[in-house]
């Protein structure tokens, strides 16, 4: 059996808020401005596409090929 994981390459605006630690900063610098929603869905979206949050395994049916897609 082969298995493959597709890479989910980091698009531009998840590096803009990884880039020199961008959202951590502004969350210190404008703590208790931010609603909760607002941290809950950039959280959300900046680990979007890690295998570690859950993925989906497809097989091929006429060869041995296995891919893990992250959810």
């Amino acid at each position: 059996m082969v298995e493959k994981s597709i890479r989910i390459e980091m698009n531009k605006l998840k590096a803009i808020f990884l880039d020199n630690n961008n959202w951590e900063n502004f969350l210190k610098n404008n703590k208790g401005k931010i609603r909760q929603v607002i941290i809950k869905e950039v959280d959300k979206f900046l680990h979007c596409g890690d295998l570690s949050n859950g993925f989906r395994v497809y097989k091929c049916e006429a060869c041995p090929n296995v891919k893990h897609v992250p959810i």
